[in-house]
């Protein structure tokens, strides 16, 4: 890339000048002359200079004195100096400029090739400095804008969770509230079946049971809500828990309870540091799952394993069930998210939901695998 630079010259002959940029003169170089001390500094303070050659021998104020007032000032401090000088005492001169702060020295009369060596490698390290600088600059405002992003984040974060805790508490106290009359409700219709029996006309007791079946259904749908609702309320108590018999334990009741005729391999399963009642609720959720999704199949199979992977524990529930569709599994661990119709599978749609809430709790991660009628495997990952 073309250098595009700033060079103030200082002689109080012009014939010095006019030779000095005759020699220097290069495309995107442009020059400055001054052939007294304040016509330099005027220059120096009102320019953006990259190099000064600055001529030592000068009436009335010499290069050693410009040198010392550009140090002083805050722009004109960093600008490199070459100074040039035809002094006898030489080396008095040159230790001297390097005092007032000069980055070389040339001798008059000028050797050309010296010169302009000299003046391309001072450029060239110049460039150097005022790309790092504003590579700096533009990192210091990328900082900045980062930290302001951060803060900014930060107070949205903390907005969204005072918003969620207000609106758990809301679904709580409503889930709560609405608890009460539907449990009446089931269990009056409940009352109407068995004692009303013979005053019901068939018709009758068709509508009697879709409002009793309805009103079990809103009466789970309330109470998975309630457990949703306290499960990003409570607090996390971890102990070391022996999942292998947590698993075989959970596995026995539900198919015990459901009538299950399905075949449960549990294999080893490593023990983890977790809030031992949240994971139980888990496990409960998955395995229940994995039955039935896959109780409708002539030979239902479900295993269950853990691996280790990094510092990770990783679990996992398999079934050769109803499987689902990869394009919508991001869907499955959302509230009232379900891919089977309900008149396939039974289910609220908060299962998952609240197994997804206690991993993330524990600083895990949950996901799932599957393909259309072959099954599902449901992983979560634990820290180990």
């Amino acid at each position: 890339m073309q250098e595009q630079v700033t060079i103030l010259m200082v002689d109080d002959k012009p014939s010095n000048l006019y030779a000095l940029e005759t020699l220097l003169d290069k495309p995107g170089r442009t020059f400055l002359s001054a052939t007294n001390g304040n016509d330099a500094l005027k220059f120096a303070l009102n320019n953006d200079i990259d190099l000064i050659i600055l001529d030592v021998q000068m009436p009335e104020m010499d290069g050693f004195e410009v040198a010392q007032i550009l140090k002083l000032n805050k722009k004109t401090k960093d600008i490199p100096i070459i100074f040039a000088s035809a002094e006898k005492k030489e080396r008095q001169s040159i230790m001297k400029g390097f005092e007032e702060g000069g980055v070389d020295y040339l001798s008059k009369p000028l050797d050309p090739e010296l010169t302009t060596a000299k003046v391309s490698v001072l450029l060239k390290i110049q460039l150097q400095k005022k790309e790092l600088l504003e590579k700096n600059q533009s990192l210091e405002k990328a900082d900045a804008q980062i930290k302001k992003l951060n803060a900014d984040l930060n107070k949205n974060l903390l907005q969204l969770e005072e918003v969620n805790k207000e609106l758990e508490s809301f679904s709580y106290s409503v889930s709560h509230d609405l608890r009460a009359p539907v449990r009446a409700l089931a269990g009056f219709s409940k009352m109407l079946e068995e004692d009303y029996q013979d005053s019901l006309d068939d018709e009758g007791k068709r509508l009697l049971g879709i409002i009793r079946k309805n009103a079990l259904k809103m009466g789970t749908l309330i109470d998975d809500l309630l457990e949703f609702s306290k499960m990003g309320r409570k607090e996390i108590k971890k102990t070391m828990v022996e999942v292998q018999p947590m698993v075989k334990s959970i596995s026995d009741e539900i198919v015990d309870v459901n009538k299950y005729n399905a075949e449960v391999i549990i294999n080893p399963l490593t023990p983890v540091q977790a809030d031992q009642a949240l994971l139980t609720q888990v496990w409960i959720n998955l395995i229940s799952n994995a039955l039935k999704y896959s109780a409708k199949k002539e030979q239902p199979k479900v295993e269950v394993g853990s691996y280790t992977d990094k510092n990770e524990i990783i679990y996992y529930v398999k079934d050769n069930g109803a499987g689902f569709d990869m394009e919508y599994a991001d869907k499955l661990f959302g509230v009232f998210q379900r891919l089977h119709k309900p008149n396939d599978f039974e289910g609220t749609g908060v299962g998952l939901a609240i197994v997804h809430r206690i991993v993330t709790k524990h600083g895990g991660r949950v996901w799932a695998e599957a393909k259309p009628n072959e099954g599902a495997i449901f992983s979560f990952a634990l820290p180990e």
